[in-house]
């Protein structure tokens, strides 16, 4: 459970943030080399919010992956965005002016244990990042990276991602259009997502069932294309389903793995019951990486054929791809998961 968040007005701030950190990585048994090292990681991610964004917050609270506790923090920031994930993560120093570029993240993923980043250009960025009292066995990340088409402010595309225990559900929304009203529909749309899998718990979120569940919650939207996926390390399997052109692929190092969709759009009236989604399910390794983009990307996005990028922090990926494959003339977004 998030202890109330902290605004990160001054270093003051941070330094509240940094003690909180010590007294729950303390609480969760987390050795005095690890407690000093979440300890930097919220110093970094404050002091990140202070350089460069125009508001922050830090969240921190108790997690656990695969039974080892830990603590997470949550950076939230009303910024700009990460002007480039590729360099920040790198540890480059130089940013373009009236940019965020995040130089402290690089530091943030050497002293965590996992790192999941979602990046909105024009509207802030937020880090999870986890320490745990032992290292995890693998690391389980997700990234997110959006930017509305030229010439709107706006993006009507959106992702999200929720966790209980293990297993990671992660959804991507294409609104209709774009600007506030497509927006409206995609905010909608994984609001439900995040509600649905709370309240099913994960071992029973069936991609195809939240998407049901989704179609009927957006009538009276200008509606949504979507995909929803449920990764399931313990299983090694990979669910998703989706109506609407919402790509999504699993690439490992051998190839690439394309899932299908049924053509539609969530949230219109239709005269009788939403036709049955395909589900499907394939087996998945470690360095597998689920790749779903929009639209907004050209329909040859692909990382079959660069080995090198997709090992690489699911941040770098999502970057790489908008960057590669995006389409000025429509809201782009990716979402990457490891």
């Amino acid at each position: 459970m998030m202890a109330d968040p902290i605004d990160v007005r001054d270093e003051a701030s941070v330094s509240v943030a940094r003690e909180r950190a010590r007294a729950l990585g303390a609480a969760a048994g987390l050795d005095r080399e690890a407690i000093e090292s979440l300890a930097i990681v919220v110093s970094e991610l404050g002091v990140n919010q202070l350089r460069h964004a125009r508001l922050g917050e830090l969240a921190l609270g108790p997690t656990s992956r695969g039974g080892v506790p830990g603590v997470e923090v949550v950076a939230l920031d009303s910024g700009f965005g990460i002007a480039d994930p590729t360099a920040a993560l790198r540890g480059a120093r130089e940013r373009p002016a009236g940019a965020s570029l995040g130089a402290g993240l690089a530091g943030v993923l050497r002293l965590a244990d996992e790192v999941d980043v979602a990046v909105r250009w024009g509207a802030g960025t937020c880090v999870w990042a986890r320490k745990f009292a032992r290292v995890p066995p693998r690391r389980s990340e997700v990234a997110i990276v959006s930017r509305p088409c030229e010439g709107e402010a706006v993006c009507g595309d959106e992702a999200t991602f929720t966790r209980i225990g293990d297993v990671v559900v992660v959804g991507v929304a294409d609104g209709l259009g774009h600007g506030h009203a497509a927006r409206e529909a995609s905010l909608r749309a994984t609001a439900v997502l995040r509600a649905e899998v709370d309240r099913a718990l994960a071992e029973r979120a069936a991609p195809d069932a939240l998407l049901r569940e989704i179609d009927v919650a957006l009538r009276g939207t200008r509606g949504a294309v979507m995909a929803v996926a449920r990764i399931d390390p313990d299983r090694r399997t990979i669910e998703q389903a989706s109506l609407g052109n919402v790509s999504a692929q699993l690439v490992r190092p051998s190839g690439s793995h394309r899932f299908g969709s049924l053509a539609g759009v969530l949230g219109t009236r239709r005269p009788g019951p939403m036709p049955a989604l395909p589900l499907e399910a394939t087996p998945t390794a470690p360095g597998d990486a689920l790749v779903l983009f929009t639209d907004g990307l050209s329909t040859r996005a692909t990382l079959a054929d660069d080995h090198d990028l997709a090992r690489q922090h699911p941040l770098v990926i999502a970057h790489q791809m908008i960057l590669r494959f995006g389409r000025r003339n429509d809201d782009a977004l990716v979402l990457v998961a490891r």
